[in-house]
């Protein structure tokens, strides 16, 4: 009898289901395969563009599609800026674009950078492997603090008076000194009659168009008649537009201008808060090609500054009322340099009229044009030894030593070039310092800073302190110092609990051994009052 093969043909068949059902589970639960990551720049193509025959460029290969961007925050939509690694794929790339019929935004041939717009790139590639592609960003002059911070603005000592009334006489004028200065413009003014000015126009059409008020104060701060430094030679690019907005590519081809026009200084009363690899580049050339640069510190009250300021290559400037304290509107941060007078400066509008200039745009070029006048002493000498010379002759305030409200001190052109003069004791009683985390009802240390501003040694002396309350004042001999140390004394202090009506006062004197000696007795002393919280 015949054993029938129906069985085996049916578990033949189910072994083929089954392996079948297996094999399309595994590849149901599989992982799919990534979505492609979005690029900047793509060498996916299908259609050519014309390219310098036998160029590097010969096999390159432009997508038909416009590529896709995700901009940053602040960057300027529909272009792009590339930074080529190497000279001969910069020059390529132009010679590319010429033949394929293509122009750039904009080029700065120094740092080998290209501004385009993005549909450029969908026709002409750039070679990815030699090539930093980022953004361009938008900067603008600092929001005036009458806008930003009025309530900062209440208390506030305004100097009205011009940047000449303040500084006062002194040797050197900034003559054979060039200061560039990229802001808005310049409008006509009397205050220029006579001043050597050359420009450049990259925001606008004309030097003069609407919105130069910002400029031209900024400017007349620096080197018109009523100027710091009023034989200094301008240099005035125009970055900003009438609105005083502009951006990042305007303003390192503005820097690099001024490096190749010979300009020594550069003034930026100007700031963004991104980080721009465009900016930090130019920063950077001309850094390494002994260029001072001097920006704003910002009027927002933040705890970190904007670019350009926030580079270490860069000199950042604070400002200070006309009773020297911190105007309350500038951002505060450990990388400000100088603390310079900032609060209702008397400068140039435009068509002969003045203005009340107020905020870190008008510290800044104090700085710049005081520097003008250390490097026309002595033209031969690095410009870092002018910005050296300017910081010991820094006022100590605030905390001692550098520190976010003032940095290095405050600006005092009467102590600038008196290590020369014959032999000046003035000791200081610099500030009264809380901290600003006293809470109240609490006893707090109070450093008492005190600072020899003279031009010698100083032995002994005494400082008396008197808090309200207190039967007796403290006595505290000081020790000897060297011209332009400060130091500080410590004490302890109630703050006034919240909702009551105390007050404390705290008033202190300094003294040095033989008080006939001393230059300046009138800044002897100081008081300091801490009101309760409301």
């Amino acid at each position: 009898m015949k054993k029938s093969k129906l069985p085996l043909r049916f578990s033949v068949f189910a072994l083929v289901v089954l392996f079948g059902l297996y094999i399309g589970w595994q590849m149901g639960s599989a992982p799919s395969a990534p979505e492609p990551p979005e690029e900047v720049l793509t060498r996916k193509s299908t259609v050519k563009d014309p390219v310098l025959p036998g160029s590097r460029f010969a096999d390159w290969q432009p997508t038909p599609e416009k590529p896709r961007f995700r901009y940053p925050e602040g960057a300027v939509e529909g272009e792009v800026v590339l930074t080529f690694k190497d000279r001969q794929a910069y020059l390529d790339y132009l010679a590319a674009l010429e033949a394929a019929g293509l122009r750039p935004l904009g080029r700065i041939d120094a740092l080998g950078v290209l501004r385009l717009e993005t549909s450029v790139l969908s026709r002409l590639k750039a070679p990815l492997d030699s090539v930093e592609a980022s953004f361009n960003f938008r900067i603008s002059r600092p929001v005036p603090p009458e806008v930003a911070r009025p309530v900062a603005m209440l208390n506030l000592a305004p100097y009205n008076l011009t940047a000449s009334q303040i500084s006062g006489a002194r040797e050197g004028d900034g003559s054979g000194v060039l200061v560039a200065v990229l802001d808005s413009g310049l409008s006509g003014h009397k205050t220029f009659e006579g001043v050597d000015i050359e420009e450049l126009v990259l925001a606008g059409e004309h030097l003069d168009d609407p919105g130069a008020e910002h400029g031209t104060a900024v400017a007349s701060i620096i080197g018109g008649k009523e100027g710091v430094a009023p034989g200094s030679s301008l240099l005035i690019v125009r970055v900003l537009d009438e609105d005083g907005l502009g951006h990042s590519f305007h303003a390192a081809e503005g820097i690099i201008h001024a490096v190749e026009s010979g300009a020594r200084i550069i003034n930026l009363s100007l700031g963004l808060y991104e980080n721009s690899a465009l900016l930090r580049h130019a920063v950077q050339y001309a850094d390494e090609r002994g260029v001072l640069m001097v920006a704003s510190a910002g009027n927002d009250s933040y705890a970190s500054l904007p670019y350009p300021a926030a580079y270490r290559e860069v000199l950042a400037v604070t400002a200070v009322d006309a009773r020297q304290r911190q105007a309350g509107f500038p951002n505060q941060s450990e990388e400000i340099d100088f603390a310079a007078p900032g609060v209702a400066i008397l400068s140039a509008q435009g068509e002969g009229d003045s203005q009340l200039f107020t905020g870190t745009s008008a510290a800044a070029p104090f700085v710049s044009g005081t520097l003008a006048v250390l490097i026309s002493r002595n033209p031969l000498r690095p410009a870092e030894q002018a910005v050296a010379e300017l910081k010991q002759s820094l006022n100590d305030s605030g905390a001692l030593g550098p520190d976010p409200l003032y940095g290095g001190g405050w600006i005092d052109w009467s102590r600038l070039g008196n290590t020369g003069q014959a032999a000046l004791s003035d000791i200081a009683l610099a500030d009264i310092h809380l901290p600003a985390d006293a809470l109240p009802g609490t006893t707090v240390p109070v450093e008492i800073l005190i600072q020899n501003r003279g031009n010698q040694w100083l032995s002994g002396g005494e400082l008396t302190v008197e808090l309200s309350g207190d039967s007796a004042p403290q006595a505290f001999t000081l020790r000897s110092t060297r011209p332009g140390e400060a130091f500080s004394q410590r004490i302890f202090a109630p703050v006034p609990p919240a909702h009551s009506s105390e007050r404390l006062r705290i008033g202190a004197v300094v003294r040095i051994n033989e008080p006939g000696e001393d230059a300046v007795p009138e800044n002897n002393f100081k008081i300091m009052e801490v009101q309760p919280l409301p």
